[in-house]
């Protein structure tokens, strides 16, 4: 989520909860019936690491559920597949008006809900005045994300509404986009829902819940859904948190898709002539200095130990391949990313020569704070990647003491802003540039405890703040190349890496996109029989 506060700083982060699937949520399809298992031969089956909670997108927050929700539901927009792009779903087309107040949004017709509801802007108003009532001030939703800027919905007439916001926030449309808080379901299922109903509310998407089997979530195609009919006839969800045997489910054919592999396990596959699949991740991991305190109130400081991280050696050695070295505090994948022309690059004597310069002529230490949890932009935790940091850092004669913690004490441990600097990590949630660089380094953010590090800029919040305030995209790419640029003059964190998808699939399979958002749209795949596989003994 994108949205912390101090005092929720802890809480935020646990957001996710891992869920045993075979118990029954609220949300979860029940079991199939006949008419469920009637289209095998024309099954795709999906198998994944994580578990689904639920297929309501008002509760869901984790990538399990996120995945199945993404092939079940739409909203006005959408991220177009293997992009962080936005194009338009369920709204054709829309206009923002000069103050940028006022998204006029043309939807489209001939759509119905999955239970036969017909879509239109009174559906639409009726799903944003109850994502507006789920926002709540007790804890960070993603209907928070969508809710906090808008002020009301306005129906014009049957096939366009009117979003009035509160202040101008070009990531909107990227907020619409999102599988979890902005998809539209139909205005009989908000009904049930507040009646207490414990049903997968309905969606318009090309896939249908059509109940548990074989342990997994079983999704069958929309045959009367608005734009071309999927060529799947039905989509298995599959959860195996073993890597190894995800794999050897794919090697045997008992799934078509595996997901959540590694490089390793995916160069293996590539050799026996499976089709790999790799994107990098709209996350980043980061190194963070306290730059309100000493030592790193010095932007000289800073910039050192940036000249001393060599990125490229201790990525190759500690994870090859299975992250992406940072070139900004940007993922590639992010729209508007350019890496700065004055980016710290790795050179030891320019960072001596900045020691010397600012009165460290024997060199410096500092205490820097990890955690020892694995994530995804750091495999095997951030206590193992400290340790390589240090490494590189003593040849500028940069000693560094490393303090690390599990998960939920290192977060306490940042609230107390234990240490001088320290590692940690973020995860976007709409894929704008304004969810990183706004979010971890506005000035504003400091009271709420995003922008941990204290850093303010005026120059760098006025970049910020324009580029929120205009939906010009090449404007907003001038805007956010010029605020990397300052970023990377003063250092106040230093982009390390970010994490890297990795799928593969059967040959037989074609149509399959990995997306950076981790929800893959299925819509597109189908199977071809006359493909087979090469085993390599």
């Amino acid at each position: 989520m994108s949205r912390l506060t101090a005092t929720t700083l802890i809480f935020f982060f646990s957001l996710a909860l891992i869920i045993t699937f075979y118990h029954q949520r609220p949300g979860m399809v029940s079991k199939p019936n006949q008419a469920a298992t009637t289209m095998a031969g024309s099954r795709i089956t999906v198998v994944q690491k994580y578990t689904v909670s639920s297929l309501n997108p008002a509760d869901a927050a984790d990538t399990g559920s996120a995945r199945v929700i993404t092939n079940v539901f739409e909203g006005l927009t959408r991220f177009k597949p293997g992009t962080a792009l936005v194009e338009p779903c369920l709204a054709s087309s829309w206009e923002v008006s000069g103050d940028g107040l006022t998204w006029t949004f043309n939807l489209r017709k001939n759509v119905n809900f999955h239970d036969g509801t017909h879509f239109d802007a009174n559906a639409v108003q009726a799903n944003f005045k109850e994502i507006m009532k789920q926002s709540t001030d007790e804890a960070t939703t993603y209907a928070d994300l969508i809710a906090a800027p808008l002020d009301n919905v306005e129906v014009v007439d049957n096939y366009r509404v009117k979003l009035h916001l509160k202040y101008p926030y070009a990531p909107m449309i990227n907020n619409l986009a999102m599988p979890m808080g902005a998809s539209m379901i139909s205005p009989e299922s908000i009904k049930k829902l507040e009646q207490g109903s414990q049903a997968t509310p309905a969606g318009t998407g090309p896939f249908i819940p059509a109940g548990q089997i074989g342990g997994g979530i079983l999704l069958k195609a929309n045959k009367n859904y608005w734009d071309t009919v999927p060529k799947a006839g039905e989509i298995l969800f599959l959860t195996e948190q073993d890597l190894n045997k995800r794999t050897q489910m794919l090697l045997e054919g008992r799934a078509d898709i595996a997901l959540d592999l590694d490089f390793k396990k995916t160069a293996d596959l590539k050799l026996q002539g499976y089709p790999v699949f790799r994107a990098t991740g709209l996350d980043m991991c980061y190194l963070g200095f306290y730059t309100d305190k000493k030592p790193f109130n010095r932007t000289q400081l800073r910039n050192a130990v940036a000249l001393t991280i060599n990125r490229k050696t201790i990525f190759n050695e500690l994870w090859f391949n299975e992250v992406r070295p940072a070139l900004a505090p940007l993922p590639p994948t992010v729209p508007g990313f350019n890496a700065p022309g004055d980016a710290m690059d790795y050179d030891p004597q320019k960072a001596v020569n900045l020691l010397k310069g600012a009165g460290y002529e024997n060199g410096m230490s500092f205490t820097l704070v990890a955690f020892t949890d694995q994530r995804p932009y750091c495999p095997e935790g951030g206590k193992v990647l400290a340790e390589k940091i240090a490494q590189s850092l003593a040849e500028a004669k940069i000693e560094v003491k490393i303090i690390a913690y599990p998960w939920e004490d290192f977060k306490r441990a940042l609230v107390r802003r234990e240490g001088d600097a320290f590692l940690f990590g973020w995860t976007s949630d709409n894929g704008d540039p304004d969810n990183f660089l706004y979010t971890l380094l506005a000035g504003s953010q400091i009271e709420g405890g995003m922008n941990i590090t204290n850093y303010r800029n005026p120059q760098l919040d006025t970049l910020l703040d324009s580029a929120r305030n205009t939906t010009d995209q090449e404007i907003r790419r001038e805007l956010y190349g010029r605020a990397m640029e300052t970023i990377a003059r003063d250092s106040p964190l230093i982009a390390l890496d970010h994490s890297q998808y990795h799928a593969s699939a059967s040959p037989k399979i074609s149509g399959f996109v990995l997306s950076p958002t981790g929800w893959d749209s299925f819509y597109g795949i189908a199977i071809n029989n006359a493909k087979q596989a090469k085993t390599v003994k």
